[in-house]
């Protein structure tokens, strides 16, 4: 998506291996040395390990503590966000009655573990259940689909300047949070056939944001990334092809890198997902293993997690 400038050093499929060094057998004289790492190892397990345990308590701590929030707010106001849902939402509108519980449950908790901050924009109580919303549809055949790492999403009105970047920006994902513009967001349900969503874009980037850059962390969803390099052994010649001028279904910008051609998929995956199935095919596959689901099936979830 023009405007949308998230950069990944390193590709998803294309992650170091770590070269695995054979055993050296210690002799006599290194007896020592075994001694003093197993010092050293009881030493940091007690220094870092207890430490490190508070910090995993307090998390749990809080996180049940944000569930309980959820799903009080989810019985106040489940009708409320049904019908917003069913509004604003082309993903939800299609979802089963059975399902659409599931969505909203999902949905409640992800907005208990973030902060929403209006940037020179006023609030609107729909912001943080749409935007959420978002977030919810890519990973709604997951198992980790709160992404932890992120606690902030920043919402700006319009098109807005971010760094030293001289091009607008209509959202963008980074270490500090998840930015979106509102008004493109809406724009991007307003017409769920286009392909043009900053939504599920920036929520497709978030998404690999937590699993390929931001290093070990609980939010990671280690499926999801073995299930990664299959698709990428799909989608990676599209990408070079594309790359050489070759042209397709999905939306030029895809051919920026191979971080942009990963959110344009996505976005065409669920706002044109029968063009792509009868385009291409083998990529629609892949996206509907990738993320346990296939928009076109009414119950769009190959396996419940």
């Amino acid at each position: 998506m023009p405007g949308d400038t998230l950069i990944i050093g390193l590709s998803p499929d294309s992650l170091p291996l770590h070269q695995l060094h054979p055993a050296i057998l210690p002799d006599e004289a290194g007896n020592n040395d075994i001694a003093g790492a197993v010092f050293l190892i009881s030493f940091f397990a007690v220094v870092v390990g207890i430490p490190f345990l508070f910090h995993w308590l307090r998390i749990k701590y809080y996180q049940k503590q944000a569930f309980r929030a959820a799903e009080t707010a989810l019985e106040n106001n489940y009708a409320q966000y049904d019908d917003w849902l069913t509004a604003y939402n082309g993903y939800y509108q299609t979802l089963p009655a059975h399902l659409r519980r599931r969505f909203l449950e999902r949905t409640a908790w992800f907005i208990a573990t973030k902060n929403f901050n209006c940037v020179n924009l006023a609030a609107d109580e729909r912001m943080p259940l749409l935007i959420s919303a978002a977030s919810v549809q890519i990973s709604f055949g997951l198992d980790k689909y709160l992404l932890d790492f992120f606690d902030t999403v920043y919402i700006m009105r319009g098109h807005y300047n971010y760094g030293s970047f001289e091009k607008p920006f209509q959202g963008h994902v980074s270490s500090e949070g998840i930015y979106l513009s509102w008004d493109n967001f809406l724009k991007g349900y307003e017409n769920y056939t286009d392909a043009d969503n900053v939504g599920i874009h920036e929520m497709a980037h978030a998404l690999a944001y937590v699993n390929f850059m931001a290093g070990a962390n609980s939010a990671q969803d280690e499926a999801f990334k073995q299930r990664f390099y299959d698709f990428s052994a799909v989608a990676r010649p599209v990408f070079n092809a594309m790359q050489t001028g070759a042209t397709n279904l999905l939306n030029p910008y895809a051919a920026s890198n191979y971080n942009e051609f990963w959110a344009v998929a996505v976005e065409t995956f669920f706002e044109q997902p029968l063009h792509m199935k009868l385009q291409m095919p083998d990529l629609y596959t892949s996206l509907c293993m990738l993320l346990n689901q296939d928009p076109l099936t009414a119950e769009k979830l190959l396996t419940v997690i």
